[in-house]
């Protein structure tokens, strides 16, 4: 890079000045736009969070509902066939 030679009057100091603080601005005008960005996304999770909780509030019962039906289910279908083993091994040790 090429060294800039100094300003000379006191016009050309105030010029270096203002080129200077028009740099800054557009530099904190775009960390303005991008922290503003981040800080909307870094509420997503927020968002959904609370919209969770809304919904198990509002749905939670039949959801435990449906769960324990399905529970249920799968004991009977888990029992009827370890129940059905274990009887057959039964009738084999009697000899019938």
């Amino acid at each position: 890079m090429y060294k800039e030679v100094p300003p000379k009057t006191i016009e050309e100091k105030l010029d270096v000045i203002i080129d200077h603080l028009e740099a800054m601005d557009h530099r904190d005008r775009l960390r303005t736009i991008g922290g503003t960005i981040k800080g909307m996304i870094s509420m997503i999770p927020i968002i959904i969070l609370v919209g969770s909780m809304w919904y198990f509030y509002k749905y939670g019962d039949q959801l435990l509902e449906k769960i324990a039906q399905q529970a249920a289910k799968q004991a009977a279908i888990v029992t009827e066939q370890k129940g059905s083993a274990v009887i057959q091994k039964f009738e084999d040790l009697m000899g019938r």
